[in-house]
């Protein structure tokens, strides 16, 4: 499963329904919305990853059991890495005794091992502008492996075999964060249970299916009789603490923020310094330079992942990131406007099935658009241009 798209992982929403009416919002199920779902993971995978024991230790392995995360002890013996490392690796003895009490089992990190699993992750990094990672969950019996809990991601879990029961709470923490105070970590299983709410859903999945659960909705899972096999796909936002730390970083260079505070006992000169620390950073975050540095961060976070390698190929190419919003292309013979997130420009008609061809795509290569659509020389770099401009694309690499 390669190129993977929106339109690749659901079938009966389109992106900008999803976004609109469910992302960040509500719980959203689809039945059977991947086809061939063995194309992107199975029990052999997941048995040919497991036959490769240096990729697994006590950080990439983990085990639950009854609502509890289990010490790494538990699962796994002493042994050494690829370079000789001391460190604990997974002991098939103690995972096959756990699993036969009910254990849940989970693989982390399969986004950075294999290719299927990475474009799907891409996939939902262009849809939610985030990280995302993703992991495998193995479960065998109706036992609960995790208790109720909310997530600090987004969270698509798509189900690869068996069956999954998952109960969706009406509770939800509000903007759950990996910031203290906001992390499942933080509270006892009493407060989780208080503020989970009443049971507000109940979905059983099956191979195909597709489930997201918008951060911090409280949730719990169930295998059926039969063993089941869900990739859990978690997309990580950016968050205000980090613009937060890039102001301290940008105000460290500022002559005003090296003065020393006033003595606590001159509170009107505190008071007055304080009012222009406010003053000061209040400029900095109405300044388009900051906005522009901010957005570059976010960029940068999922972009460095986005394009391929092209292996022998050496030659420099362009590769491109579409925006998620589609913009509305209207127009005859004689020309097109193009609308996009409230701006409007025009185009010469000659661009038409260039700018569909663009239109239909996630991320392309320069070349693929050259060799689709020939080198239309000036005309076509124009087009490039005056989409860059208006923010219908984002150079990736150039």
């Amino acid at each position: 499963m390669t190129d993977v798209s929106f339109d690749r992982l659901f079938r009966a929403i389109d992106r900008d329904r999803f976004l609109d009416q469910y992302f960040d919002k509500a719980p959203y199920y689809e039945a059977g919305a991947v086809r061939s779902v063995e194309t992107v993971f199975s029990w052999s995978h997941m048995n040919d990853l497991l036959a490769r024991p240096k990729l697994w230790d006590g950080h990439t392995i983990e085990m639950a059991l009854d609502g509890k995360v289990l010490p790494a002890a538990q699962f796994c013996r002493p042994g050494h890495g690829r370079q000789g490392e001391s460190g604990l690796r997974p002991d098939r003895g103690k995972v096959t005794a756990l699993l036969q009490k009910g254990a849940t089992f989970v693989l982390d990190f399969l986004e950075g091992i294999d290719p299927r699993i990475a474009s799907v992750s891409r996939a939902l990094e262009r849809l939610t502008g985030a990280n995302t990672s993703c992991n495998a969950y193995c479960s065998w019996k109706a036992v609960r492996g995790y208790a109720s809990h909310f997530d600090c991601m987004d969270v698509f879990a798509l189900q690869i075999e068996g069956e999954k029961t998952w109960n969706l709470y009406e509770g939800r923490f509000p903007e759950a964060s990996f910031v203290p105070g906001s992390r499942p970590s933080d509270f006892t299983a009493e407060q989780h249970d208080r503020m989970k709410g009443k049971l507000a859903q109940q979905v059983t999945t099956r191979p195909g299916d597709i489930l997201y659960l918008p951060r911090g909705l409280y949730h719990d899972a169930l295998a059926t009789d039969t063993a089941s096999l869900h990739l859990s796909f978690g997309s990580t936002p950016a968050v205000g603490v980090a613009v937060l730390e890039m102001l301290a970083r940008e105000m460290q260079g500022q002559e005003y923020f090296r003065k020393r505070l006033p003595h606590f006992e001159d509170r009107a000169a505190l008071a007055a310094y304080l009012q222009g620390i406010g003053q000061t950073v209040n400029k900095v975050l109405a300044d388009p330079a900051f906005h522009d540095f901010v957005a570059g961060f976010q960029k940068d976070r999922i972009f460095d992942k986005v394009a391929d390698y092209r292996f022998p190929e050496r030659d420099t190419d362009g590769y491109f990131f579409v925006s998620r919003y589609a913009p509305v292309v209207q127009g005859t013979g004689d020309g097109l406007t193009v609308t996009h997130r409230g701006q409007t420009f025009q185009r010469a008609a000659a661009d038409r099935e260039m700018l569909a061809w663009i239109l239909e795509r996630e991320e392309f290569w320069l070349s693929e658009l050259s060799e689709a659509h020939g080198q239309r020389g000036e005309a076509g770099r124009t087009l490039i241009q005056a989409l860059i401009q208006n923010k219908v694309i984002f150079p990736v690499q150039v």
